[in-house]
């Protein structure tokens, strides 16, 4: 079940997809980077090096996250 950071971002995610559909931006993805909320090409989605580790950081299988090392890793893993 999603906790309150889930539902946190999730709305924030909306809100902002909301923001930028109202005035009139399209061909955006919203997203966090470094920490903060933006958007960015939908293009940069299907170009350049992925850099998410997913065998190191997800169970495929269950759709969750699982992080054996925390220790160097980001407090949110995007």
């Amino acid at each position: 079940a999603p906790d309150a950071l889930d539902l946190m971002v999730a709305f924030n995610y909306a809100n902002l997809a909301v923001s930028l559909a109202t005035n009139g931006v399209s061909g955006r993805m919203v997203a966090l980077r470094d920490g903060t909320y933006t958007h960015i090409p939908m293009s940069t989605v299907t170009s350049g090096i992925k850099r998410v580790d997913v065998d190191e950081l997800y169970d495929v299988n269950n759709y969750l996250p699982k992080v054996r090392h925390v220790l160097g890793k980001p407090m949110f893993l995007y």
